[in-house]
């Protein structure tokens, strides 16, 4: 589905708030309220807009412990990690990579003994073959941007599969 110019309009503005009036939504982009609902609806349909979710304040959640994981993964254990990766409550995003690494895992802890444990089962994991993390100890700027969460793990690394498959078979080949 090819996006027109008022439908970026749209989920820009739903991106700063879901919860906006569809009248106020309506008059912002200049369309009839009736319009903006077929517009929406149409966005549902096609998984543009895969759903709307709760965004925590930083205030509630300045006592957490974020720690970004990059870890290396047999080829043959992807989707089993992937379901590890999916299964536990501490692991908020789980994103493919291309280069040295092929995971980066975004943990998030109440303390340092819970990350402690959780970056321990994760080097236990069968399929890690190495793994580095790094604790976060301060945020710059937060453009509190939220992506897409409904695609899940397995389904990610299983289309990662295929390019880290080359990709090693290409440093295999230099070395």
């Amino acid at each position: 589905m090819n996006l027109t110019n008022k439908d970026s309009q749209l989920l820009a503005l739903l991106q700063r708030n879901a919860r906006e009036p569809i009248a106020s939504l309506a008059r912002q982009l200049g369309v009839s309220r009736t319009t903006l609902q077929e517009r929406i609806k149409r966005l549902e349909a096609n998984g543009i807009i895969a759903g709307y979710a709760l965004r925590l304040g930083r205030c509630l959640n300045r006592s957490t412990i974020d720690c970004f994981t990059l870890a290396a993964v047999d080829n043959k254990s992807y989707a089993d990690v992937g379901r590890q990766l999916k299964a536990s409550p501490s692991v908020q995003t789980v994103y493919v990579v291309a280069g040295e690494w092929d995971l980066i895992i975004h943990f998030v802890a109440e303390t340092l003994e819970q990350l402690d444990a959780e970056l321990s089962r994760l080097n236990e994991m069968g399929g890690i073959i190495r793994a580095v993390s790094h604790i976060v100890i301060g945020t710059k700027f937060d453009r509190n941007i939220y992506r897409d969460g409904g695609s899940t793990v397995s389904h990610e690394i299983s289309e990662a599969e295929q390019v880290n498959d080359e990709r090693r078979r290409r440093r295999s080949r230099h070395t």
